[in-house]
This record gives C-alpha cells, sequence and structure tokens, in this order.
C-alpha cells in the first residue's frame, strides 16, 4: 500500500511540474500578434470605413486602443527587435533588415522563459529568420516559409493561414504558462490575398490582405479558446510599420517617417483586466510594448528605453516625452541621406538635407520648415539625446555583409525590396535628399520589369539615366550589369560590376558577377580571383562554388575542382549544380557510384536537369542496364526534346539493346530533325536509309 501511495505521489509531483502553476502562483499568458505592414488607417476600429478586419475591431471593443501608436522605424526587423525589448534601433544598433540582435539583449522572452513559461514564436518572412537573433529565449521558432515571390526564387514568406495551423499544433502541446508570438506578414508587398478576398478586393489587394490576415486571426484565437488556452491571457497585437501605397510617391515603406509609415495599430485585450472601449489618445511608440506588457504581468523586466503604458491604459495621465523615429533603408540600400526625426506634441520634425516640420496630426503635405521656428529648435535638441549612426555603428551596421552566413539571407532580402547599398558615410555632403530621389524606386521596379520582359535594351536606358543622378545607387549598378551580361555585353558589365565590388566590396553576389563577365571575356585568372572573392566572404554561396569548379573542370584541373566541389557537399550545400559537378567528377575518377550519387541528387533537386539523367543513362548503359538507361534517356528526351544527340543515342539503344528496329528509326529520324546540319547527320542518314531498306525487303 505504501509502495502504490508513494508511486501516485511521485506522478502527481511529475505531473504538477509539467503543468500549470500551483494555485495561488497562477502565472497569466501573453499572446503577442504582431501585424507586418499594417497601416493603422486601414483597420476598421482606426475609421476605415471600407475594412473586413471584424476580429480586430472585437477585440479593440473588448479592450484598449491605443489611439497614436508609432513604429520608430519602418522596417520589420528592426521594428520587431524594439517590440521585443523595449529598446529603440539606436540603442541596439539594429537599423535595417538584415542585421542581427546583439548579444546580451534581454527579450520578453529570454525573461519569460526564465519565469517557467513554454515560449513559441512562428514567423512568416524571412526578414525575421532565427539567424537575426529574435530566436533566443523561445522553445519553439518557427520560420519555415513556403510562398516564392511571383518572379521565382527560393520561399519567403509564409501565409496567415498557415502559420496559424502551425502555431496552434504547437500550442497544443505545449505546458504550463505560455508566451506565444504569431507574426503576419501578408499584407507586405506583393499582394496577393487568395479567395474571397482577392474578388471581394480587386481594386483594393492591400486591404484584401489585411482582411485575410484579420480573419486567420479569428481562426487563432478560435483555436486557442477551443485549447482552453485564451483563459488569463493578455493580448497584444500591432503592427510593426505601414506601407506608402504611392504617398509622397513611396509605393512601399522603409524610406520615409510620414504618417503612413509610422502610424500603426496598437490594442491590447485582457478580460478583467483591461476594461472594454478603453482609447488611450497619446502618443505612444512600439518601445513601450515590452515594458507594458511585463508591467500588466507583474513580472519585472530590465530598465529599457520604453515605458509602461499601465497607467494610461487605466485612464491616468502622463507626461508626454518625444518619440524619436529614424529611417537608414535608403542610406543603405541606395546612398540616399539618412532621416531622423522627432514628434512632440502636435509637431513632427525630420531632418534630412531639406528639413521638414509638419502639424502631423493636420497632414504632412504642407512643410512648415522655417530655420527659426521655435519648434525646430526644440525638435533638434530632442534629436540630439538620440545617437546617430556613428562610425562604430556604421561598421557593426555593415558587419552582416561581411558574414558568410548572412549572405543567402541577403539574397532573399534583395528580392523582398531589402537590399543593402552604398558604404558612403552617412553625414556626407551632397548625398540625394529621399523627397529628391523617390521616384528612382519605381524606376528601378519599371526597368526590371522591362528586362524580365525581355525588352532589356528599354531596361538598360532607364537605369543609366538613374546612375547619372544616383551613381552611388548599387542595385541599379547590379541590375545594369545583369542586363548586359544577359545581352552578351560583357565588356560593359565588367565596368559596372567593377563598381559596384567598389561601392561594396563585401557582397558576394558583386564578385560572382563581375567573375563571370571575366570569364565570358576569356580572362580565366580573373575570372578565378572573383569568384573567390565571392567564397571568402561566402563559402557556402552555391552559385560561386560551381562557377569556380566549372572553370577548374575547363582546364583539366581536376583535383582542384574536387576540393571545391567534395567539402562544399559534405558540409551540406544543397544545389543542383554542384551535384552534377560531383557526378562529373567521379565519373572521370571511375568512382561508378559516387557519380551515379551526384547525378541522381541533381535530379532530385531540380528535376528538369536533363544532363544528370543523361548521365545516369550512360552509367546504367556502362553497367549493362539496357532498359534503365532507355527510361533515363527518354527522360532526358522529354525534358531537352531538340537534343540531337540524346536522340541518337535512344536510337542507338533500341537498335542494339532491345533489336527494336522501329523504335530505332523513330528516334534516327527525330534526331535527324532535331540537328539535320549536325556532325552526325550523314551517319544518321545512312543509318535510317539501312534501317528503312531492311523494313522494305
Amino acid at each position: 500500500m505504501l509502495a502504490r501511495l508513494a508511486v501516485f505521489l511521485a506522478a502527481l509531483s511529475l505531473a504538477s511540474a509539467a503543468g500549470p502553476a500551483p494555485e495561488g502562483k497562477v502565472s497569466p499568458n501573453l499572446l503577442l500578434i504582431t501585424l507586418d505592414t499594417t497601416r493603422a488607417d486601414h483597420i476598421g476600429c482606426y475609421g476605415a470605413k471600407g475594412a473586413a478586419t471584424p476580429i480586430l475591431d472585437g477585440l479593440a471593443e473588448r479592450g484598449a486602443r491605443f489611439e497614436e501608436a508609432h513604429a520608430h522605424v519602418p522596417l520589420t526587423l528592426p521594428s520587431h527587435a524594439t517590440i521585443l525589448t523595449g529598446d529603440l534601433p539606436s540603442t541596439l544598433n539594429l537599423r535595417v533588415n538584415g542585421m542581427k540582435l546583439k548579444g546580451g539583449v534581454e527579450t520578453l522572452a529570454t525573461i519569460l522563459k526564465v519565469k517557467g513559461y513554454w515560449t513559441g514564436a512562428f514567423v512568416s518572412a524571412v526578414v525575421l529568420e532565427r539567424e537575426r537573433g529574435l530566436a533566443r529565449g523561445f522553445d519553439v521558432y518557427d520560420d519555415r516559409p513556403t510562398l516564392p515571390p511571383r518572379t521565382g526564387g527560393p520561399p519567403e514568406e509564409r501565409p496567415a493561414d498557415e502559420t496559424t495551423q502551425a502555431a496552434l499544433s504547437a500550442m497544443a502541446k505545449a505546458t504550463g504558462p505560455f508566451f506565444l508570438w504569431v507574426h503576419y506578414y501578408d499584407p507586405h508587398y506583393e499582394y496577393r490575398p487568395p479567395e474571397p478576398y482577392a474578388s471581394k478586393f480587386a481594386k483594393a489587394p492591400y486591404d484584401g490582405e489585411i482582411a485575410y490576415m484579420d480573419a486567420s486571426i479569428g481562426k487563432l484565437l478560435e483555436g486557442l479558446r477551443a485549447q482552453g488556452r485564451l483563459a488569463d491571457t493578455l493580448v497584444v497585437i500591432v503592427g510593426d510599420h505601414g506601407e506608402g501605397l504611392g504617398e509622397h510617391g513611396e509605393k512601399q515603406h522603409g524610406v520615409f517617417l510620414y504618417e503612413y509609415a509610422m502610424h500603426v495599430p496598437l490594442i491590447m485585450e485582457w478580460e478583467g483586466h483591461i476594461k472594454g472601449r478603453t482609447v488611450v489618445p497619446d502618443v505612444v511608440g512600439l518601445c513601450d510594448i515590452a515594458p507594458t506588457a511585463l508591467d500588466l504581468m507583474g513580472i519585472p523586466g530590465p530598465k529599457v528605453d520604453g515605458k509602461s503604458l499601465k497607467a494610461l491604459i487605466g485612464g491616468s495621465q502622463a507626461k508626454a516625452s518625444p518619440l524619436y523615429m529614424e529611417s537608414y533603408h535608403g542610406y543603405f540600400t541606395y546612398g540616399w541621406a539618412p532621416l531622423r526625426g522627432i514628434m512632440d506634441g502636435p509637431w513632427k520634425y525630420v531632418d534630412a538635407p531639406r528639413p521638414e516640420l509638419y502639424a502631423w496630426r493636420e497632414g504632412e503635405e504642407k512643410n512648415q520648415y522655417t530655420p527659426n521656428a521655435p519648434q525646430v529648435a526644440s525638435a533638434k535638441k530632442a534629436l540630439s539625446a538620440f545617437p546617430a549612426a556613428d562610425a562604430g555603428e556604421r561598421a557593426e551596421m555593415e558587419k552582416f555583409l561581411k558574414d558568410p552566413s548572412n549572405q543567402e539571407t541577403l539574397k532573399q532580402l534583395m528580392s523582398l525590396g531589402y537590399i543593402s547599398g552604398s558604404g558612403t558615410r552617412p553625414d556626407a555632403p551632397g548625398l540625394l535628399d529621399p523627397k529628391d530621389a523617390i521616384g528612382i524606386e519605381a524606376e528601378l521596379a519599371q526597368a526590371q520589369e522591362l528586362t524580365s520582359a525581355g525588352q532589356v535594351d528599354k531596361g538598360a536606358q532607364i537605369l543609366l539615366s538613374v546612375l547619372k543622378r544616383n551613381p552611388q545607387n548599387v542595385p541599379a549598378l547590379s541590375m545594369l550589369g545583369m542586363a548586359y551580361l544577359n545581352q552578351g555585353k560583357n565588356q560593359e558589365a565588367k565596368v559596372c560590376f567593377l563598381e559596384q565590388v567598389k561601392l561594396k566590396p563585401q557582397m558576394d553576389s558583386g564578385h560572382l558577377n563581375l567573375g563571370t563577365a571575366y570569364k565570358r571575356l576569356g580572362d580565366a585568372a580573373l575570372a578565378e580571383k572573383e569568384y573567390r572573392a565571392a567564397l571568402a566572404l561566402n563559402p557556402r554561396m552555391a552559385e560561386a562554388l560551381s562557377s569556380l569548379a566549372n572553370l577548374l573542370l575547363s582546364q583539366g584541373r581536376l583535383d582542384e575542382a574536387r576540393a571545391v566541389v567534395s567539402p562544399a557537399v559534405a558540409a551540406g550545400v544543397e544545389s543542383a549544380d554542384l551535384y552534377l559537378l560531383l557526378g562529373i567528377l567521379e565519373a572521370k575518377a571511375g568512382n561508378t557510384e559516387r557519380a551515379r550519387f551526384g547525378f541522381a541528387k541533381c535530379l532530385s533537386l531540380d528535376p528538369r536537369r536533363h544532363e544528370a539523367a543523361a548521365n545516369l543513362g550512360r552509367i546504367a548503359y556502362q553497367l549493362g542496364k539496357t532498359d534503365e538507361a532507355i527510361q533515363y534517356f527518354e527522360r532526358a528526351s522529354r525534358i531537352a526534346p531538340r537534343n540531337a544527340s540524346y536522340l541518337a543515342t535512344l536510337g542507338s539503344l533500341y537498335l542494339n539493346g532491345k533489336n527494336d528496329q522501329a523504335k530505332a528509326l523513330q528516334y534516327f529520324q527525330r534526331a535527324l530533325s532535331a540537328d539535320p546540319y549536325g556532325p552526325d547527320a550523314k551517319n544518321l542518314q545512312d543509318m535510317i536509309r539501312g534501317l528503312q531498306a531492311a523494313a522494305g525487303s
């Protein structure tokens, strides 16, 4: 009996350790939902009449809505770092996308994890992948994108419903108090809401994305409620920044500090703790979210830039303080002047080559700046309390470009519009004012569309015009260089990539493309130098690895080529090009099984690689497996139907391996049709005549 009682008590003890906290020590849960690229004025509870946001509106009805919540920077990663830490981008030295949260900084996840919370994050875009440093403190950090851009390429984002389902699946297994962060990316460009939102919002796809996201939030809340996880849960919903939608010439976001980019929704709901229909009119910042959440939950946190808004939620007055904002995106992307600003009461001041001053509640169309305005003097004094990017911080901001582990991310960020650009000093004289340069973004987009559509000359003319006005525009140089490469204008391409490498020597893609230009110009030594430079920056860069190995292979330097390919494959670099090269090198070395592995892996990574299928066919033939050889060559010929060599090989296989003269004749005729004047044309003609004569006899 005592033994049975001991077992029962042990089981009870284990259950208590894994389950909710003991009575009297119940910890409230925290659900943080971040809305990427979501303008406050496109949400119903913020006055948008055409919005379809019943879930967000309902949360505001049951909780507190902050009328004037503002981002400090109009970019995803810095904003989320601020949300999770309570510190400003200027304090964190994390001012642009693609950087990394420095070590030693506490976040909501690290603080709550120590308190015994289960912590889970489910993010929907590559911009917030775990390598950016926000994963610390999370038991689960799910950052698996599934949706590629319309222009092709690797997956970069995840639709809201998939993110919701992933979060609910993990929560079903979580125990104890929880901190769940769910990030929705859908309103970010490209706007492609699913049905029925695509049809309903055909003329306003951005609003369709918000409506779809709102519905997905409803599914998340419904699912958590069904799991019994919403009781005693503080729900915080906040946008990270807004979207331009063409205002002030900005199609998306990142460059300007206008209200469309900085004014975001912020709603907090906690049944029994936050009074419904509460509206907080004060100007607050994203840095205030972490200290507010911890204060409401009764959990002490570190001293940070932000302040708790608990008193404001309760209806008390608080002393207003200036709100800092900045954007270095235009500077790092295009070499334009950075922007820094202050919101102080009714005024917003933006420090730029042509400074701006707005009574922002009345709109931002009329610049009221005059050098002697008292608001300007006070704003400049307030702005001086926040550090600009000095030399040390600029070095920190660019460090990520030199880190090989960041290069694949950088490529994905480029396709999302987050491109690191000029290395010019931000305080250098003569930098373009973004107000004067913003039209260049549209020109770059137009040039990209034209070149993608095959109108390379027209695209190149636009890019040349851009570079005449903005010679430090690295994206324009890169695009123009690629346009020239595609046209076979290799000398012109070389000039573009040389300038790109001069401006951004730490960008691996510049060295790669310069190497390709040199290779096409017949300068193998300089091509090899640039490929190796790219690999020095990014040892896992698949394109540089395969380009260098191909160059070495073409020179007969097989051992050196193998020394490039084999370690990369062993390190797990997934590239169809590399595995094709592995197969070729191993085949030349007589390692049949290893060669077959390389070709098969290549074909699994890229089913359209007909060379791999053909090589597998050759190996099968050498092993006496005629049927298998035929299958592989037929697959290769389906992918490349005009390849005369594949067709002729199939003819020979059917003739000599299967004694099927009719099939052989068909393939020989197709081979001759594919290449009637090729080197094998005479032999094919003889074979066809012989088979036709045999068939007629």
